[in-house]
Parts: C-alpha cells; sequence; structure tokens
C-alpha cells in the first residue's frame, strides 16, 4: 500500500513508480496526473489525494477528471480497475 505520508521532496516520478507504465491509458497523462491515479488505485478518496500531495479538493477533482478523459473511461471506478 502507498505511504500516505509523501515526502516533501519526493518528485512525481518517485511516486508514480508504482504504476505500470505500459499500461495504454497512462501514456497521455503528466507525471501529476499519474500521481493522482497512482492514489485512486490505492483507493484514497479526492480529500485524502489532497491532503496527501498538498492540493486543494478541487484541484486534485479537476485533475481525476482529465484523468478520466484522457484514459477515456466515464467513470472513477473504471479507471481504477484499468489501473489495477
Amino acid at each position: 500500500m502507498l505511504d500516505r505520508r509523501t515526502s516533501p521532496t519526493a518528485s512525481w516520478t518517485e511516486i508514480s513508480a508504482g504504476l505500470d507504465r505500459s499500461r495504454p491509458c497512462l501514456a497521455p497523462l503528466s507525471p501529476a496526473e499519474r500521481v493522482v491515479a497512482r492514489y485512486l488505485a490505492e483507493g484514497l478518496s479526492n480529500r485524502e489525494i489532497a491532503a496527501a500531495l498538498g492540493k486543494s479538493a478541487s484541484t486534485v477533482k479537476n485533475q481525476v477528471s482529465v484523468c478520466l478523459r484522457k484514459c477515456g473511461v466515464p467513470t472513477r471506478g473504471r479507471l481504477i480497475a484499468l489501473l489495477r
């Protein structure tokens, strides 16, 4: 499971390292979006992701929406299924 206490010095690449980048849906995602996707795959809510990353909940909500659009899935559940 992901350590929810993300180090402030960790790079987006280090945080998103747990995702399999060979998955086609991850290719169009930016490094920051991959981090959000990784937290989604772990089952965290938008508020939990925001707290872990030091972002606002609305920023995370927007990034989740972008991830859904870029991955071509209509729901958060389907995105999580793709990522697992």
